[in-house]
């Protein structure tokens, strides 16, 4: 998330809308915001029903989300979508920008 924050100019040059879901609670989220300097909203999903509905949960670990990112149309659609195996599994910057141009 920090990498996005970092490079958010890029995002709003590309038509680019940000969100950001955790299970954790309204508390940490915003926590973590202030300390990331997030220039996106970080949601609360504490009960993990969006994770879930979108696949992204795995039982690991006594219940996490992986990490997911999903390019979401303006007609609402999902235009793409990266689900990690693990916390350590993302896109790197560029294959995330080559992914989404066209997209939004």
């Amino acid at each position: 998330m920090a990498s996005y924050a970092r490079n958010w100019d890029h995002f709003v040059r590309e038509g680019v809308g940000m969100a950001g879901i955790s299970v954790d609670l309204i508390a940490n989220n915003h926590a973590m915001v202030e300390k990331l300097l997030l220039p996106f909203h970080l949601l609360s999903d504490p009960e993990g029903r969006v994770i879930k509905e979108w696949s992204v949960w795995t039982d690991a670990g006594g219940g996490i989300a992986r990490p997911a990112i999903f390019a979401i149309r303006r007609d609402g659609t999902i235009g793409w979508r990266y689900v990690g195996r693990d916390f350590a599994d993302r896109p790197t910057d560029d294959e995330l920008f080559n992914s989404i141009r066209g997209e939004v």
